[in-house]
């Protein structure tokens, strides 16, 4: 499996369950002076409606060849496209409004995404999502958890690593830096432009933190 950061809270996950390869694209956006650079995908997961998760335009068919729709998701339920299973979760902000979290599963290794998350999740919310390998999640304070906040759901979700979101970038976001979110959870942490793992890479013991770059 490769992840790869595109800026906010998108990312590029692509596996290869069967023959040929799925990606999913997360949150594409178009906000303010910060762009993103168009994305071929199978799959695109919304966690919530706004410029930093809605931008259709940003996505194009990953296999236009074969004229295979893209298959767009924006709300809870379990799907299974090209052999990547997705389970969205309803977690609202908390204002009320409507956001989702997502489990992405292929490999035998489980993606959890947090989406641009403001609260902490309930206990229902986190037995909902499951047994996490990998967990993205939102930290850089803001309209999303702060990086306190997100220490704590690393804590209670236990994922085997980590990879923050929604932090600051060379585009200006403003946005903690994911320095700050790495003290505040004082784990290892490794920065690279992408993310090759197998479900045998994962560490065995200590939890891992690794940051992306664009």
């Amino acid at each position: 499996m490769q992840i790869q950061w595109n800026g906010l809270g998108s990312f590029t996950i692509t596996a290869k369950p069967q023959q040929s390869e799925v990606t999913v694209v997360t949150n594409p956006y178009s906000t303010g002076n910060v762009k993103m650079k168009v994305q071929p995908a199978t799959i695109v997961a919304h966690s919530h409606e706004g410029k930093d998760a809605y931008n259709s335009s940003a996505i194009s068919p990953e296999h236009p060849d074969e004229r295979k729709d893209i298959f767009d998701v924006d709300f809870a339920g379990e799907y299974e496209v090209a052999g990547m299973f997705v389970h969205g979760i309803h977690a609202p902000k908390k204002d009320g409004t409507p956001h989702t979290i997502y489990r992405f599963t292929s490999e035998n290794l489980h993606v959890g995404f947090l989406g641009a998350l403001d609260r902490p999740l309930t206990e229902k919310e986190i037995g909902s999502l499951g047994a996490i390998d990998i967990l993205i999640l939102p930290c850089g304070g803001g309209d999303v958890l702060s990086p306190t906040q997100a220490a704590e759901m690393v804590t209670r979700i236990e994922p085997r690593m980590v990879i923050p979101a929604y932090v600051a970038s060379a585009d200006g976001d403003e946005y903690a830096s994911p320095d700050v979110f790495r003290r505040e959870i004082g784990i290892p942490a490794e920065e690279m432009p992408k993310l090759k793992i197998t479900r045998a890479q994962l560490p065995e013991e200590d939890m891992k933190m690794v940051i992306l770059s664009r």
